[in-house]
């Protein structure tokens, strides 16, 4: 194993990483995308370093195949999008990457500073960037041309011990980003990682930060977790760390007020995650709840449709009251929002969802077939098969 030694934004040298190479991590390269290591390979073809990082160096590690690949650069964004023709920049205060590829999205990001600490929005260098990430095990950068990994946080060492451990102080982690708490308890959950006893004592006393946190935000999350196929495990400890109340309060309250519906409720996130394991049902790189939809309705569909059915219980008396369709439509629509809430659910899918639900309870009417017109016939539509692949300019 060798060490290297990185410069920090003075031009000291400040920060020593191990070198873990291809003898030492034994990681499959078949498993890591073309489209990402052809984007690697663009950066560093221009001069500059490129490393997958993150979630899907700790998959390779665990012998996976990673669902996503994040990429970090010491290019700043305008460079990255000249360089890429099918990408685009996102991001308002901090700006990244995406390039689209093969109907997949990769996040290129450039390294970030620590001038204004976990949460600021400069570009720094690979030395501030690690000391940024939340855990250690998510905290490796994979160099696939060398085939090697550089471990700044010992992460290597804790994925093989399956602990997870912080590496920001504890006395500001959550304070800074309380979304970090529940991105821990799905980390431990899906990984079978031991979270270390500061880092449990400091979730459970930072666990009303999550009030502060945007109604998107936790959506987002929340629809990570589903994704994940092992979201049974995850809201069993999310409840645990007392995360659940200030994530889905009204869920929570059932729950625990409830065993009928508790047990109702995990049975049928187990199906959820049977169905989120299928390999057909891959959610790509969505990064946000809209995205995630998009990508996978199959998902998210049965989830809302599942909540729907378990409030319209209460609304059963109502099959005696006569009453408009778009009264009740919107009578029950409000009542959802508020059982789900704080999550912000697009309006669109969870309307979707209850119109479904409520023709299948026969408590609206089936909406009536389309007509065609007279002397149209039924043409044969064959479906379109659509195709992108990784586009790179000539731009120097």
């Amino acid at each position: 194993m060798r060490m290297r030694y990185f410069r920090s934004s003075n031009g000291s040298l400040q920060s020593k990483a191990r070198i873990y190479s291809q003898e030492d991590h034994c990681i499959d390269i078949s498993c890591i995308d073309r489209e990402a290591l052809a984007i690697v390979n663009r950066l560093v073809s221009q001069g500059y370093s490129a490393y997958i990082v993150g979630g899907a160096v700790r998959d390779l590690l665990l012998g996976r195949r990673p669902k996503d690949f994040d990429i970090v650069t010491d290019a700043l964004p305008n460079r990255i999008r000249k360089i890429f023709s099918n990408s685009r920049i996102i991001g308002r205060r901090f700006k990244l990457v995406h390039v689209y590829s093969n109907r997949k999205i990769y996040e290129v990001s450039t390294f970030r500073s620590l001038s204004n600490g976990t949460v600021g929005n400069e570009y720094g260098t690979i030395s501030e960037d690690v000391r940024r990430r939340d855990f250690t095990v998510n905290a490796l950068y994979f160099d696939p041309l060398a085939s090697e990994i550089l471990d700044f946080v010992g992460g290597v060492e804790d994925i093989h011990s399956g602990k997870l451990k912080a590496i920001i102080p504890l006395n500001r982690i959550f304070s800074e980003d309380p979304v970090r708490m529940v991105r821990g308890i799905k980390y431990a959950s899906t990984n079978q990682f031991v979270i270390t006893l500061p880092l449990r004592l400091a979730i459970r006393r930072d666990a009303p930060l999550l009030d502060s946190v945007s109604p998107s935000r936790l959506a987002e999350e929340f629809y990570k977790i589903i994704a994940t196929g092992k979201s049974v495990e995850i809201i069993q400890a999310l409840d645990r760390y007392g995360l659940l109340q200030y994530l889905l309060p009204e869920v929570h309250a059932s729950i625990h007020g409830d065993k009928a519906f508790k047990d109702a409720f995990l049975r049928d996130l187990a199906s959820l995650d049977l169905l989120a394991q299928a390999p057909e049902s891959s959610l790509l790189n969505s990064v946000t709840a809209a995205e995630i939809i998009q990508a996978d309705k199959r998902l998210i569909s049965p989830f809302l449709a599942w909540f729907i059915r378990q409030r319209i219980k209460d609304f059963a008396a109502l099959r005696d009251i006569p009453k408009e369709p778009a009264t009740f439509r919107h009578e029950v629509f409000s009542d959802i929002r508020v059982f789900l809430s704080p999550l912000s659910l697009p309006r669109v899918a969870l309307e979707e969802a209850m119109e479904q639900v409520l023709q299948e309870e026969d408590l609206l009417p089936a909406p009536p077939p389309k007509r065609r017109k007279h002397g149209q016939r039924k043409k044969n539509i064959k479906p379109r098969t659509e195709s992108m692949h990784l586009e790179v300019s000539d731009a120097n």
